[in-house]
């Protein structure tokens, strides 16, 4: 029989670019009728591969941006505004133009920004509109780069609920290219320019499709492959490639459906760019139990297939799976993949129920040169070494001429062998060493920053030592059960240690990733390693009640992650 390793050479440039413009032939913003003919598109030709398809229709809240304009002392400039920005009234919002630099709290602050119509540099984001919104700013404008990028600026992670309806932005936001920031600039230096935003937002509860296709998936184990199907414009990279990428996947999977040992569940999400990830979100929430039980990975894919997207080290991996993802890529082009903890975007809706995850998008520009520092970090490069996803990107010139056939069947290569494996590798090709070793360092960091608080009393330090001595424990367990999975197993073994590695990995992934736990949502603002360990302001700069209110909640949370540590210890000693 053969294997995913073979697998990859059935991979036809002719379908996935067949695919990719039956489905870039649309506008797909999040719940219009045009969104919904290319979700109809994507299981009509699923179900010709033998996979059973089932649309649903979640209510969410739903961001579609319209219009802005932007004039300054009577001249006008080109702008866009953005999803989940306010709309203004009618005739907009005036007052006093002024620059604070990058956006922050502290920048803001200095602009005395209250009542003022704000400048900033770089793409509109969460951050920036929420600091906009807290220092009262009467409206925000953010100079994009050389092109103007389509941006979601609320930190909600999904629908808002009723207790985080109050985080979304209350400021209205528009962007302007380096050309016009520029201009605008000129305007602000030694005179009081005036300025006049106006923005239309169509902002509201819709139903939104979600499409799930199962390969096998009934009654056994399975594999999550996501990726969203909405867009801005045409979308032909982000993400009509790597929706042609899941289809071609499902196609050669289909065709070897005999060999898999698990399910492979294909998932096709709305509301990832006008909702920020609702679709995803809904359906973790609507099926935790389902996935915490029966779901071994989530692998997402994104923007497949860009013109000069040569650079395949900096894709996304969690600790866990970085050996796994890092083989395959080295493996299939020579490339080393260096380890980049996931950031809190693309759809990675499923960290509370501890899903191991591979991947956003797994190839970059080969260069940064021509795009900027924001765009660069926000589509997954580094500066040293990869320019993120293109200059077009969020942008109407995302057009199929953007897709180079020859790096689209290499990428969707990849997710065949990685995919694959997932389903057919007797024992999860997972290292627990990873996640474990990582949380422990960072346990070094937390011990720096609250020692540098010198009102804290014995009774009143954070202790960590417990969670390092659990976390030591955790390492030896593991280190047994690897061990054992290293010789010929039988069946019932092989499945044996794959459900205790599963298993510890989803208690320990909780603690290693989120503020909030197995069944809320951090919001979109980073995040960082054993997040609720770490205080949510500067300590240096904390009022008393801050202060002391925090070191309560850090000595909660530190029970919270011994527990989880300590479970995931005893799941791994009971199968070493």
């Amino acid at each position: 029989m053969s294997s995913p390793e073979q697998w990859v050479d059935e991979v036809s440039a002719d379908s996935l670019r067949e695919v990719n413009e039956g489905i870039a032939r649309w506008v797909r913003m999040t719940g219009t009728e045009d969104e919904r003919k290319a979700f109809d598109y994507i299981a009509e030709v699923l179900d010709g591969y033998g996979l059973e398809t089932k649309l649903h229709l979640p209510t969410c809240l739903v961001s579609n941006p319209v219009a802005g304009e932007l004039s300054v002392d009577g001249t006008e400039f080109t702008c866009i505004t953005h999803s989940f920005s306010t709309a203004t009234p009618t005739g907009g919002v005036a007052g006093l133009l002024v620059y604070a630099g990058g956006g922050t709290d502290a920048e803001l602050g200095a602009a005395e920004a209250r009542g003022k119509i704000v400048l900033t540099d770089g793409l509109a984001s969460p951050q920036k509109a929420r600091a906009a919104t807290l220092a009262g700013a009467r409206a925000l404008i953010c100079i994009s780069g050389e092109h103007l990028h389509e941006m979601t600026v609320s930190p909600v992670w999904g629908s808002p609920t009723i207790d985080s309806l109050e985080a979304l932005p209350q400021v209205p936001v528009v962007s302007v290219d380096a050309e016009n920031g520029a201009r605008l600039k000129e305007l602000i230096d030694g005179r009081s320019a005036r300025a006049r935003v106006t923005t239309e937002v169509d902002t509201r509860w819709r139903p939104i499709p979600v499409l799930i296709a199962d390969l096998d998936v009934t009654g056994r184990d399975y594999v999550l492959y996501s990726g969203h199907v909405d867009s801005w414009h045409y979308g032909a990279m982000d993400n009509g490639s790597a929706n042609a990428t899941m289809v071609e996947v499902a196609r050669v999977l289909a065709s070897h459906r005999e060999g898999l040992r698990r399910g492979v569940r294909f998932a096709f999400w709305s509301g990832h760019s006008q909702a920020r990830y609702a679709g995803s979100t809904w359906f973790a929430d609507a099926y935790w139990f389902d996935l915490r039980d029966n779901c071994v990975a989530h692998v997402n894919v994104d923007s497949t297939g860009g013109i000069g997207a040569t650079d395949l080290t900096t894709a996304n991996t969690m600790a866990e799976t970085f050996d796994f993802a890092s083989d395959v890529i080295q493996r299939q082009t020579g490339q080393e993949l260096i380890y980049q903890r996931f950031g809190r975007a693309g759809d990675q809706s499923f960290w509370g129920i501890g899903l191991p995850a591979i991947f956003m998008s797994v190839s970059h520009q080969g260069a940064p040169a021509d795009v900027t520092a924001d765009l660069v970090r926000l589509t997954g490069g580094t500066a040293a070494r990869g320019g993120g996803l293109g200059w077009w990107w969020h942008t109407t010139e995302d057009t199929l001429d953007k897709i180079d056939p020859e790096l689209h069947a290499r990428d969707t290569q990849i997710y065949v062998e990685v995919v694959g494996r997932l389903a057919t590798d007797a024992v999860l090709p997972f290292d627990l060493s990873g996640p474990i070793d990582e949380m422990r360092a960072e346990l070094d960091s937390c011990v720096a920053e609250w020692s540098r608080v010198d009102e804290l009393g014995s009774d009143d330090r954070p202790d960590f030592d417990a969670i390092r001595s659990e976390l030591d424990g955790a390492r030896a367990a593991w280190d047994a059960v690897r061990s054992r999975a290293g010789g010929d197993l039988a069946d019932d073994d092989a499945a044996a240690i794959s459900g205790a590695l599963l298993g510890a990995a989803k208690i320990l992934m909780p603690a290693n990733y989120t503020s909030t736990g197995e069944f809320d949502h951090d919001p979109a603002l980073g995040a960082r390693t054993l997040p609720a360990l770490h205080p949510a302001l500067d300590l240096a700069a904390m009022t008393d009640d801050e202060l002391w209110a925090s070191v309560h909640k850090v000595r909660r949370a530190i029970n919270g992650v011994r527990y989880r540590v300590r479970a995931a210890r005893q799941v791994l000693e009971a199968a070493g």
